[in-house]
């Protein structure tokens, strides 16, 4: 149910007139005289002129009203603007677009507070409306981060700033510290820790992605709630060495086959912007499935079919990938092959369940964690042709 509004402007001069002459013989009764030309009535139509003023204004909102209400919701002193957008509020006042490009150029906030309250002053009833909706606007937008989206939009926001425009993409992984570097356990409390991974277009060495995942944490941090602990990382990639054994058409080099598959799994299974399915690069935590490399091979010219898809090395760490450490252990399921998928050792720190395999024993697919980017790479010596007869329609890992 709305309130009522109360019409309080329900007075003219003339009722005001006439009630304060009808005042006179209670108040005054030896004042008789009550003819315009007296001095004394002269006072009550003054009296009656500025109260019809004021009872006017009662029932509208005055700019100075305005200018107090809009000090409720920014501070007295404007300190709830930040000092770009004092500046933007103070070109508002000034008459200046609301698109006007550049900064203020002042020397301490308080000159910038000395201005406003000037600018106000001036400021007609266009720039002052240009200026009120400008700062209610910025009131209403949401600045706080709450949510899995809300970090992952302000992360991007912030690097993207700090790395002057470029693309970022971002993930937020709740109850996760991905800062120590180990998997989350499970017997582990970890649900005030907010990880957000940051992934810029490009790639950064390890001093300038620090500096960017300072600045995100910078501008994260007075963003969260109490007692969130935020860990702002750069990509982790997991990294796989391929082996693909596969026929050629007729006609065709090895040697530009070669070159030409790599060109395609790099569009393909690439983490950066104009890679992947959407180019938007390859999802976080995404599995591999080895019938999508199958296909991006098939698809590649020159190529008659694949024969094999061999996962050779798999690690975290990209100067680990040629090392025996890398190479895969011994896999126990419904077969293996000596040789190929039977060598001793292995990358444990991975984790378990990282290849998937089919009721048959073939390897499937390759399992990311939530907050892992793929990083697929084939050596060249790696691709290797076969006599044009096909022995099996299946690949094996």
């Amino acid at each position: 149910m709305s309130i009522p509004t109360l019409d309080l402007d329900d007075r003219s001069f003339d009722d005001l007139v006439r009630e304060g002459l009808a005042l006179l013989p209670t108040v005054a009764p030896q004042w008789t005289n009550h003819n315009p030309s007296d001095p004394g009535v002269t006072i009550i139509e003054l009296l009656a002129y500025f109260t019809e003023i004021l009872v006017y204004r009662i029932g509208r909102i005055s700019p100075a009203s305005k200018v107090q209400f809009l000090k409720l919701l920014t501070g007295s002193n404007w300190e709830g603007l930040a000092q770009d957008k004092r500046s933007r509020f103070l070109r508002l006042l000034a008459g200046a677009r609301e698109d006007a490009s550049g900064e203020l150029e002042t020397a301490e906030p308080a000159d910038v507070k000395r201005a406003i309250e000037y600018a106000l002053v001036k400021a007609g009833p266009d720039e002052l409306s240009q200026a009120i909706e400008y700062i209610v606007h910025d009131v209403t937008q949401n600045e706080c981060a709450v949510t899995a989206a809300d970090f992952e939009r302000f992360a991007a926001t912030a690097a993207s700033r700090y790395l002057e425009s470029a693309r970022v993409r971002t993930l937020c992984i709740p109850g996760v510290d991905l800062e120590t570097g180990r998997p989350p356990s499970r017997t582990s409390d970890n649900r005030a820790h907010v990880s957000i991974v940051v992934a810029p277009e490009r790639e950064l060495t390890p001093h300038q992605a620090a500096k960017v995942n300072e600045t995100v944490k910078k501008d994260l941090l007075p963003r969260c709630l109490l007692t969130t602990r935020i860990h702002v990382v750069a990509p982790i990639y997991l990294y796989l060495a391929i082996r693909i054994a596969l026929a050629l058409k007729p006609g065709h080099l090895m040697e530009h086959v070669s070159r030409r598959i790599r060109d395609n799994l790099t569009g393909a299974f690439g983490d950066g912007f104009g890679q992947g399915r959407q180019d938007n690069g390859w999802p976080f935590g995404r599995p591999l499935h080895v019938s999508e490399v199958v296909g991006a091979i098939d698809a590649t010219p020159g190529v008659d079919f694949v024969d094999d898809i061999t996962i050779l090395q798999m690690t975290t760490e990209s100067q680990n990938l040629d090392s025996t450490e890398a190479a895969l252990g011994i896999q126990i399921d419904r077969h293996s092959t000596i040789g190929v998928d039977t060598l001793l050792g292995g990358p444990g720190s991975l984790g378990p369940g990282r290849l998937q395999r089919n009721d048959e024993g073939k390897l499937v697919s390759i399992v990311l964690r939530p907050w892992e980017l793929l990083r697929l790479q084939v050596a060249e010596g790696n691709i290797v042709p076969i006599a044009k007869k096909k022995t099996s329609g299946g690949n094996n890992g």
